[in-house]
């Protein structure tokens, strides 16, 4: 998961103190697996994402799925685990414990608001940091396999002198 939180409000009230933000690809994979529960006020927001899926989870969630300016165009409430979820124009997804989204009253048109740190310069730089970094990792499988084809390689060809040393008299 990234290292920063936000803080999400909808109208006048918070709707979850301690959002966790998963910005990048390995953090959205990760999401909630491995938890055992998720605390009232807290949550993660995924994005960019317009489906989730529960599989290996333990407990329930509310899913709020987000257009691209955080207005809300779907609530799923107590989606319980093994299950799927996606919303077509769906942007993002903030995930909060099972209960949440009635009780602090986030509904379809409300429109979610995030504290300053997710600003879209914000975004738009970890977005380009992150593609770098997979274009790094890459880059990186690409040239060790490259050296892997080349050591085998000359195995080959140690081998093909050896066999002509032994031929050749």
């Amino acid at each position: 998961m990234t290292s920063h939180q936000v803080t999400v409000r909808v109208d006048d009230r918070v709707a979850c103190e301690r959002c966790d933000v998963a910005d990048h690809a390995v953090a959205r994979m990760r999401g909630l697996l491995g938890r055992s529960d998720l605390p009232q006020g807290e949550g993660i927001l995924l994005r960019p994402a317009g489906s989730i899926h529960t599989f290996f989870m333990r407990f329930p969630i509310d899913v709020v799925f987000l257009n691209e300016v955080g207005v809300v165009v779907e609530v799923v409430p107590r989606l319980q685990p093994w299950r799927v979820a996606g919303v077509k124009g769906a942007r993002s997804v903030l995930e909060l414990a099972a209960g949440e989204a009635e009780s602090r009253r986030i509904e379809v048109g409300s429109k979610l608001e995030f504290d300053a740190e997710l600003s879209r310069v914000d975004a738009v730089f970890r977005e380009a940091a992150q593609t770098m970094s997979e274009y790094v990792l890459v880059l990186f499988v690409i040239s060790a396999t490259v050296m892997a084809a080349l050591v085998f390689m000359s195995g080959v060809v140690a081998s093909l002198i050896n066999l002509a040393a032994d031929i050749i008299p």
